[in-house]
């Protein structure tokens, strides 16, 4: 299995962003303002969840951070009042969420958070959070996603702390 993103839950998105860029001399963050989705469950329950995420590449690596806006319960509410900010989850690209879904079923890890984003990525967000350490998000993105995702990586390769702006 390899993983492809970090991804940390903050409380303020440009704060985060001002660390990561001036301590780690990563960027440009691409933001997107309040995800839209198509359908987002918590624990099997349907999820108003409104929250805005920040992404960068440090080489083939996506760091992505994520603010929640509401206090709609969610996986990221959760994380933030047990331990404060920090790593939340790692994630995994793959192919076919469906059968990787079915694989991590037969060994009794379930979704925790799961649904559509309106721009059709798939993702699930699988209970493996237990010793503690972070859950597994797998995700499947359509083709102009994965377009996008390539665009961000190109661009992280080219970004100049200090010189660059840390924010798109």
């Amino acid at each position: 299995m390899s993983i492809t993103q970090f991804s940390y839950v903050v409380r303020d998105l440009d704060a985060a962003i001002e660390h990561f860029a001036d301590t780690f001399g990563v960027g440009p963050f691409f933001v997107l303002e309040h995800v839209p989705y198509r359908v987002c469950r918590f624990r099997g329950r349907a999820a108003d969840i409104d929250m805005s995420v920040a992404m960068t590449y440090v080489g083939d690596m996506q760091l992505e951070l994520v603010v929640q806006h509401n206090d709609t319960p969610s996986i990221f509410t959760e994380f933030l009042d047990k331990r404060g900010e920090g790593l939340q989850h790692v994630g995994r690209l793959v192919d076919d969420i469906a059968s990787e879904l079915a694989a991590f079923a037969e060994r009794g890890i379930q979704p925790v958070q799961d649904g559509e984003a309106e721009n059709g990525t798939l993702f699930a967000y699988l209970d493996t959070d237990t010793i503690p350490g972070s859950m597994l998000e797998l995700f499947q993105v359509p083709p102009d996603v994965a377009s996008a995702f390539e665009y961000m990586k190109k661009k992280a390769a080219e970004y100049r702390p200090g010189v660059d702006q840390r924010r798109r």
